[in-house]
């Protein structure tokens, strides 16, 4: 085949796709479906036909995984990556998912929608136990970490490849997961058990004192007599007797813009201070963080707790709100470092 021919033949499929209709069943079965599932298809000049499937998805990938490479053996590596995706497609298979995707160190799971919250997150904590307790004892300085992310929503179903014989005829068919879950899932994942770092500024200042202003009133004077209202534009005036600001110290951080939306100077004395009370001192700091091994939406977290009221992790508050933002997402992120207390029994 030439290079012309590759082409026209390329041309032709993708015609065929934007070309010919799709249809989704929208279904309410429990399973996850496979590639080999008789209701997906994508033989040319035919109708598509896809699934959609309302459920939880989990990716869990190695953190620092360039890192690792660069600082240990070939051979050690080699096993690692092969302990590792072996333990975590045993730990989605063992709470009932299934394995849909593996690119590199990083894996995806789906589950059944039925209780697949809790499965989701049981299969996370033994992730998060794996990774701590048993595959962590094998390297001195505790390097190997992974995230995990898990999102819950409506995902469409395709079956995409190309006919090919041969041993290799696996490797071009695969399956593709659209929708919200699985790109904040995956996001959430890239996030969990990441350091970052923030630059902040932490000043200490005597809080502005609340009863220093008072709007400015003017006489209306009514049918009734006189009536005092406060005039329109929102004017204040000071309170005579009361200081501008309190005799007590506050220090709070702040971001680099929120500090430099606040900061001001005065015009008679030179005096720099803040909006929210007069400056006393302030320090610029990079702040290190460590992100929870665990995360996930606030789907997820309601899902999961409705169904587990009275599991140690819901009423200890192992979960709790984390401050993160996932792009195309603007919910709630939930995470914490949760592990089975049974490894803790167990000898490697």
């Amino acid at each position: 085949m030439t290079t012309k021919e590759f082409l026209i033949d390329v041309n032709s499929d993708v015609n065929d796709i934007l070309n010919t209709n799709f249809e989704f069943g929208i279904t309410d079965t429990q399973l996850v479906p496979s590639y080999e599932d008789p209701s997906l298809t994508f033989e040319n000049g035919r109708t598509k036909k896809g699934k959609t499937i309302e459920t939880c998805v989990l990716f869990v990938d190695i953190r620092n995984s360039v890192a690792l490479v660069n600082s240990h053996q070939k051979e050690t590596m080699g096993k690692l990556y092969t302990a590792f995706i072996k333990a975590m497609l045993s730990a989605v298979d063992f709470h009932n998912g299934f394995v849909r995707n593996i690119i590199g160190d990083r894996v995806m799971g789906v589950f059944p929608k039925d209780n697949c919250f809790t499965n989701a997150v049981d299969c996370a904590i033994s992730i998060n136990t794996i990774a701590t307790r048993i595959i962590n004892k094998h390297f001195k300085l505790n390097e190997f970490k992974c995230g995990i992310g898990i999102d819950y929503g409506n995902m469409l179903v395709l079956k995409t490849g190309i006919i090919k014989q041969g041993k290799d005829r696996t490797a071009y068919k695969n399956l593709v997961w659209i929708g919200r879950p699985a790109n904040v899932a995956s996001r959430l994942t890239d996030l969990a058990n990441k350091e970052t770092k923030k630059l902040v500024y932490k000043v200490r200042r005597n809080p502005e004192n609340p009863n220093a202003w008072r709007p400015k009133y003017a006489q209306n004077l009514g049918r009734f007599g006189h009536l005092r209202m406060p005039l329109i534009g929102g004017e204040f005036e000071r309170v005579p007797g009361q200081p501008l600001n309190l005799s007590s110290i506050e220090e709070i951080e702040m971001s680099p813009e929120e500090f430099a939306n606040s900061i001001w100077q005065y015009s008679v004395t030179g005096e720099i201070s803040t909006l929210g009370g007069k400056m006393l001192s302030f320090e610029k700091k990079e702040i290190t963080t460590t992100n929870s091994p665990i995360l996930m939406t606030e789907a997820v977290y309601n899902g999961f707790k409705s169904k587990n009221l009275n599991r140690k992790c819901i009423t200890q508050n192992y979960w709790t709100e984390k401050k993160i933002q996932v792009k195309d997402y603007s919910g709630k992120v939930f995470g914490g470092e949760v592990y089975w207390l049974a490894m803790d029994e167990i000898t490697i």
